[in-house]
């Protein structure tokens, strides 16, 4: 199936290329890119020991692509997604152009939407929401930091009090990106951790539209995610009050239930390291309850550019499109 990468320049179109190198069913046709057009892959990613040129970010030189992926700018997914489409291509976006209503992503983006008719589109996580994911033609990536959160929150919708949840999320520093800011210079993100976001960061409705989605009701969160000195990985922990704090074995039972069939999702003894996960398109999860406070506290690791980005963004392609959920997709982490 001829597959095509838009943004193959940056970190999540890298991994892509890495992912569908191994993939049985998905072949690369064309890499596209925006500033870096007319470049050869094996200068911008030599790791990867590929070549060809990076092909410019339009619809005409992705014709005869099967599939797209998205891992570009929000309005540059604005701008390709609805031409792609009408060509009769599978899209599977990367960027957060897509996961929100019109009104609701202009207000926390701070930019028009131009593709309002295409929102939102189909969420792309499908540990929660795969019979809406296949055969869908526009599938919305869900950011890293709501797929960390979401994966915590699923067993516990109908546990805990919605209203009391609150969410702490670390990240490495390719979350932020290839480009370039004063705080991701090494010389001042090694060794330093600092909160950013707060209170506004753009994943925040993102994981609030969710879990009212699990839990039947609205309600808002508080979510303060932190940068960390590591390259990539995230650990998401969040907090929330048990309805019933008499009866914590619900908790356990409740993890074991809704993941232990799923492919990528391990439910671990002890607390989730994102070392474990790097590199491969797995969660990993681990819950506690306090008796004292009758509060739960979950915790959840995923490598941010795989199971946060590319690696979720092939799984999610392969469910809408009827091919194996894990083809391609490695489970196995790169342990230092």
């Amino acid at each position: 199936m001829n597959t095509g990468i838009v943004g193959g320049s940056g970190y999540g179109g890298g991994e892509l290329l890495r992912l569908l190198a191994g993939h049985p069913t998905l072949k690369v046709r064309t890499v596209a890119a925006g500033s870096r057009a007319g470049e050869d892959l094996s200068t911008v990613f030599p790791h990867l020991n590929t070549s060809g040129t990076l092909a410019p970010s339009t619809p005409e030189a992705l014709e005869g692509c099967d599939l797209v992926f998205l891992a570009t700018p929000h309005a540059v997914s604005m701008a390709l997604a609805a031409p792609l489409r009408d060509a009769g291509a599978t899209v599977v976006d990367l960027s957060g152009a897509f996961r929100l209503p019109a009104e609701v992503f202009e207000r926390w983006y701070g930019m028009d939407h131009t593709a309002p008719e295409l929102t939102p589109a189909v969420y792309g996580l499908p540990e929660l929401n795969r019979d809406a994911i296949v055969g869908a033609g526009l599938v919305a990536g869900p950011g890293c930091y709501p797929t960390a959160t979401l994966l915590g929150l699923k067993p516990l919708a109908g546990l805990v009090d919605p209203a009391s949840l609150t969410i702490v999320g670390m990240s490495g520093s390719s979350g932020a990106g290839r480009g370039l800011r004063d705080n991701l210079h090494v010389s001042h993100a090694t060794a330093n951790t600092a909160a950013y976001g707060a209170p506004t960061h753009r994943h925040t409705p993102e994981i609030e539209q969710q879990w009212g989605v699990l839990t039947g009701a609205d309600h808002p969160v508080s979510f303060t995610p932190h940068l960390v000195p590591q390259v990539r990985g995230m650990v998401v922990t969040l907090n929330a009050q048990l309805l019933d704090p008499t009866a914590p074995e619900a908790v356990p039972a409740a993890f074991h239930d809704a993941y232990d069939t799923e492919p990528f999702v391990t439910v671990v003894d002890g607390w989730p390291e994102s070392t474990h996960v790097v590199g491969a398109n797995t969660a990993h999860v681990g819950a506690a309850v306090d008796p004292r406070t009758g509060r739960v506290t979950v915790s959840c690791a995923i490598d941010n550019l795989t199971k946060g980005a590319a690696g979720q963004a092939v799984q999610a392609a392969n469910v809408a499109l009827g091919l194996p959920e894990t083809a391609g997709l490695p489970t196995m982490a790169v342990y230092p």
